[in-house]
């Protein structure tokens, strides 16, 4: 069982209270440096916490996804890390609530848009502002639906969230086929309203930023994304606790086994990272290869540098079945791929921000700090005298004695 000590708090305190002093440090100097670009550096915090916001809930995401894959496929091997994975997916109704407030926000005008295709001038023909294109999608883009679509969303992840808390509690109390097999279908439910919802959620959270642009594989790439973000949440904290001295059942087989998820989930990123370029290379049409253009552009190539945390480092360093069982190893690389990630997220929300005045820097820095520091609060304090053993699993025993036979 583990304690969330005084010690840990205190040092997730001082990351968040240190986050503060950098973002009202930010705030200060822009307002005495900058006092007429009071509208840009609004919009630059507000779309900080947005990003970083989107990246955390991506990972309980996939953290939950990872999960029901193991319910469906009636995985052994994975049943003592069930908790961990139910416990890193509480963020979700969290994040998702923190997200359709930011939505809710830009779709009133309260805080400056980070939605182009909001500005209601845009579909009026006797406006200056009139844009043919954007109108043609108003039946998708507009925003009652927008927020009917979110709050759906919403809805729905926190619901799933919560009923497979409440089955896994009572199978581990009640210990009947019935709870077990709930777990099974519930799980199947939820996957067929991942596939759909996620695509829908790739296309409102980022890819409308920029109404100009799409992508038929966009919706993969951010869901092999969430998957490889849960996955490598799942590794450092399975770790973490196994270091603490209170997750003492995972051992080497379970971490190989989890390394081979991430290293193929990895794999599976690169290879929509892969088809989406190519794609639009060998067709060389200006208005889709513009979205890659601006990024070099803008930010030296970042997509391409981050393949090296998101594919290279992890497939160097995960192809060896020794690498695989190494902890460091293993943390170290999970870890690059977690930083890697975000600034995937980055990648695809900020080069088509209008009116966006700085690239990445202290706002930025701040707000990861606040909101990473928020997320693992949330985590270890649900995790803290959490019973971290599934044995009314029927298959609990053998993930308790598992041996892998390649290693």
């Amino acid at each position: 069982m583990y304690y969330f000590s005084k010690k840990e708090k205190k040092i997730i305190y001082s990351i968040i209270i240190f986050g503060s002093i950098l973002l009202l440090y930010y705030v200060f100097r822009k307002l005495l440096i900058k006092r007429n670009d009071l509208f840009l550096f609004k919009n630059n915090i507000f779309i900080s916490f947005y990003t970083t916001g989107l990246y955390f809930t991506s990972i309980s995401i996939g953290s939950l996804v990872f999960l029901c894959i193991q319910h469906v496929s009636k995985s052994g091997w994975s049943v003592i890390m069930y908790p961990i994975m139910e416990e890193i997916s509480s963020f979700i109704p969290y994040g998702f609530t923190f997200i359709f407030f930011m939505i809710c926000l830009n779709s009133l005008g309260i805080v400056p848009s980070i939605f182009y295709w909001m500005n209601p001038n845009l579909y009026n023909p006797k406006s200056l502002d009139y844009d043919p294109l954007i109108a043609k999608k108003k039946l998708f883009l507009n925003i009652p639906f927008f927020i009917i679509r979110n709050l759906i969303y919403m809805l729905g992840y926190s619901f799933f969230e919560f009923l497979f808390k409440k089955y896994s509690n009572n199978l581990n109390i009640k210990k009947t086929i019935k709870n077990y097999n709930a777990l099974y279908k519930k799980s199947v439910i939820f996957l067929i309203f991942f596939l759909i919802s996620s695509t829908f959620i790739s296309w409102d959270w980022i890819m409308s930023i920029n109404p100009y642009w799409m992508s038929s594989l966009f919706g993969w790439y951010v869901l092999s994304g969430m998957l490889t973000n849960g996955i490598g949440m799942i590794t450092i904290i399975s770790l973490f606790l196994k270091k603490k001295g209170c997750f003492s059942f995972f051992n080497k087989n379970h971490l190989h086994d989890l390394s081979k998820y991430l290293f193929s989930s990895s794999l599976l990123w690169s290879y929509f990272w892969f088809c989406q370029f190519l794609l639009y290379w060998y067709g060389n049409i200006p208005e889709e290869i513009s979205y890659f253009i601006r990024r070099e552009s803008l930010y030296h190539s970042i997509h391409f540098w981050i393949l090296i945390p998101n594919f290279l480092i992890p497939f160097l360093l995960l192809m060896n079945t020794k690498n695989k069982t190494n902890p460091s190893i293993v943390f170290i690389v999970s870890i690059i791929i977690l930083i890697g990630h975000y600034a995937d997220t980055y990648n695809m929300i900020y080069p088509d921000i209008h009116n966006l005045s700085e690239k990445f820097g202290i706002c930025e820095i701040s707000v990861l700090l606040i909101v990473g520091g928020i997320f693992l609060y949330t985590l270890l304090n649900n995790i803290n005298k959490k019973n971290l053993q599934h044995t009314g699993n029927p298959f609990f025993q053998e993930s308790k004695h598992y041996k892998n036979p390649h290693i």
